[in-house]
């Protein structure tokens, strides 16, 4: 599902513009995080619901073919197979996924003359003929190998689908490498039923759980600043203070969070993440400075039993 490294990109973003505005309150920009962090499911089911969509339109092609007057040979032997694909009788009967797409008034926004579109261009490629031309019926590789094609060439490739996308979601250029990555583990999960979630929890709890962590995240982090910031001083050497980026010391900070007061997050996955984090939103000499400071401090927290480790936090360490 989901995985944390989005929402902390979210977390950091909000601390960010906390700091930077004047007479903000920390309340708004909580309230602004959570929305945030919800975009991301309401994308993920986006994203899904386009991919049923799509393939849901071959039935209006059956009735418009069948409806001519003088059908063609091509119109009378029409294919519908893609109805019967595996992953699309999931997408189309699954109830948390329906229960989802209605909760979040998701059905009203694809527009039906692009699905159309869309299902036409799928039409005229290869990979779309030779997957009709397979005798194999209920074929889970054969089914999940052109639902992929769908979701990878037909959507994410045409620049008209991005361009919706990215007018519903302005945080797509964000979210979009773990939510297209979610989706894709749903198409490779999917054997015998539809896997909405990798873990073995619903999407309910699952979000609960990224909702919490977000909120946790974003107070600690505010709350110890000053501590934090005077912790981490004496770990950059000939660096001052004043002359880090400020996007820089939010991650340190929020490190610094996750190695005190997270204790099921192992302490590599925290230095992991920041690490990554640093190479997309900061300067190219920051993914050095970061990993830099997090070992040092790491390394002595350790050494005077400063980190406590629990579950799923002691195996990395």
């Amino acid at each position: 599902m989901i995985s944390r490294r989005s929402v902390r990109i979210k977390v950091m973003q909000a601390i960010y513009g906390l700091e930077r505005s004047e007479g903000a309150s920390s309340s708004t920009f909580e309230k602004s995080l959570l929305k945030s962090v919800q975009s991301v499911k309401t994308l993920y089911l986006y994203l899904l619901l386009a991919v049923r969509e799509v393939a849901n339109a071959v039935e209006l092609e059956s009735r418009i073919k069948a409806s001519k007057h003088l059908p063609t040979e091509a119109d009378r032997n029409f294919s519908t197979k893609l109805l019967s694909n595996t992953l699309i009788q999931y997408l189309n009967h699954d109830p948390e996924f329906r229960r989802e797409v209605k909760t979040f008034g998701l059905m009203g926004v694809l527009d039906g003359d692009y699905t159309r579109k869309f299902f036409k261009n799928l039409e005229a490629s290869e990979e779309y003929k030779t997957y009709l031309s397979s005798e194999a019926e209920f074929n889970f590789d054969e089914d999940k190998k052109i639902v992929t094609f769908l979701f990878d060439y037909i959507l994410l490739d045409n620049e008209l689908f991005l361009q919706q996308i990215e007018e519903l979601f302005p945080s797509w250029e964000d979210d979009a490498e773990f939510v297209v990555d979610a989706v894709r583990e749903v198409f490779k999960k999917s054997r015998e039923e539809l896997k909405l979630h990798i873990e073995n929890e619903t999407m309910q709890s699952k979000f609960e759980e990224l909702n919490e962590f977000a909120v946790r995240l974003f107070n600690e982090t505010l709350d110890r600043k000053e501590e934090h910031l005077g912790r981490i001083e004496p770990y950059l050497r000939n660096w001052e203070m004043d002359r880090i980026a400020v996007v820089d010391l939010i991650m340190l900070r929020m490190a610094l969070s996750e190695f005190e007061a997270f204790h099921s997050i192992p302490v590599k996955v925290t230095m992991n993440e920041y690490i990554d984090m640093a190479k997309d939103y900061s300067t190219p000499k920051s993914k050095d400075f970061i990993n830099g400071v997090l070992d040092r401090m790491m390394r002595d927290m350790k050494a005077k039993g400063g980190i406590t480790k629990t579950g799923r936090g002691l195996l990395e360490g």
